[in-house]
């Protein structure tokens, strides 16, 4: 497994691939951590690989137009605490000169000089950024013997570019942000090729380290795995599995057929409905939750609910309260239950992200005195306030309302009785 460095030019690559195609430019952004996960295991060389140094170079106060909104922005920050969840550090890299040109560039160069001479050899520098001004810095990492990936979407100097062992460009970065795991299903000649004996005991075999490799997946991940990534990470597992077209099921119904426990799927993520919570989605024309809110939500990881479901959420909670013994196993699992039976459709994992954020906002709800569902609410917006500070989110205070609003905790909104 190689030992890998990651340097990302945020400002660089976000502006060439908005430049290029604005949705592709929003996914790379939003979800770093799901493209970070198939770069570990492929486009890069023949190893998989540990991403033992990943920072962003990001200018806080860097935007592009937004689009169908004249004069809006779309500021660069808004992106910052998804990177942090990724794993990433995030440096930040105010502009420097009248004309917005920040020091990115040259934090990468000494950065990237420091780590070779770190305990730690890393075998490669996968280097986010088409300024050919880093063609010096490639060069000298050749020179040091170590295998160097450049990513950028953009052109390339012929120079910068001949010193690259890997490039990957606007096609491939398409592909991986893209990813779409139907496109493994069988064609209908894959799926009637006869298999002989041999082959039989070839499928079986693999059918079994696929089973198993899954399973050991999705039993140690600690949030919604993606299924692209998973994919292909898996196919360099099981790459029989791959060439049968996952055994004439495609990668999706292959996986659907082990039956694992609690499982749930989208159609780009697997997940555990008793441990995860719910990958976070972009705001669809149906939702009734303002862009910016949706964002906010995005970011910070809130369930997908609409008012009257957090309204009925906290409702729930406070019953709970009232009549058990505060467990939070029981408490997630009874609340859930209550809330189906009702419509509203949340994971336990969510319910437990809200019944920890009330009692950090000072509503817990294993005492005696038993907070109301208002009081529950109000606890949760102070604790996510909280944690939007220590992430970097900037809340200003008609978007602390409306979050309010949301949650049916507002002047005008009633949860008393």
């Amino acid at each position: 497994m190689a030992k890998s460095a990651l340097l990302v030019d945020f400002d660089n690559i976000f502006s060439a691939l908005w430049s290029l195609d604005q949705r592709i430019a929003l996914k790379f952004a939003s979800e770093p951590g799901d493209w970070l996960q198939i770069l570990a295991n492929s486009y890069l060389s023949e190893d998989t690989r540990r991403w033992l140094f990943a920072r962003c170079y990001l200018n806080p106060a860097g935007f592009v137009s937004a689009p169908g909104d004249a004069g809006e922005r779309l500021y660069f920050s808004r992106f910052r605490p998804g990177f942090v969840r990724a794993g990433f550090e995030v440096v930040d890299c105010p502009a420097v000169t009248r004309g917005g040109k920040n020091a990115a560039d040259i934090r990468i160069v000494i950065d990237a000089l420091d780590l070779l001479s770190h305990r730690t050899r890393f075998d490669e520098f996968v280097i986010a950024s088409g300024d050919s001004d880093f063609t010096p810095l490639l060069q000298r990492l050749r020179a040091e013997d170590r295998r160097i990936a450049v990513l950028s979407p953009g052109y390339l100097a012929a120079a910068y570019s001949a010193v690259a062992d890997r490039i990957i460009g606007f096609e491939a970065l398409e592909t991986i942000l893209n990813a779409d795991i139907e496109n493994d299903a069988p064609s209908s000649q894959t799926a009637a090729e006869p298999a002989g004996m041999g082959q039989e005991n070839v499928v079986s075999d693999e059918a079994s380290d696929f089973a198993a490799f899954i399973r050991t997946r999705y039993d140690q991940a600690t949030e919604p795995l993606n299924l692209a990534a998973l994919a292909f990470e898996t196919a360099r597992i099981c790459p029989a599995a791959k060439q049968s077209a996952w055994f004439g099921k495609g990668f999706k119904g292959a996986v659907s057929d082990l039956h694992l426990p609690n499982v749930r799927t989208s159609q780009h993520h697997i997940w555990d409905d008793e441990r995860h919570q719910p990958p976070s989605a972009a705001p669809t024309s149906e939702s009734s939750i303002p862009n910016s809110v949706a964002e906010l939500s995005r970011q910070l990881e809130l369930p997908r609910l609409e008012t009257g479901g957090w309204q009925a959420l906290f409702a729930t909670l406070e019953l709970y309260s009232d009549s058990h013994e505060f467990r939070l196993s029981e408490a997630t699992r009874w609340t859930r239950d209550k809330l189906a039976e009702q419509g509203v459709q949340i994971a336990r994992a969510s319910i437990g992200q809200v019944v920890r954020g009330a009692q950090i906002g000072g509503a817990p709800l294993n005492e005696s005195a038993i907070p109301s569902a208002k009081a529950i609410g109000e606890a949760y917006l102070a604790s996510l306030m909280g944690r939007a500070e220590t992430l970097g989110v900037s809340i200003d205070k008609p978007t602390e309302e409306t979050l309010a609003a949301l949650f049916g905790i507002s002047d005008g909104h009633s949860q008393e009785g």
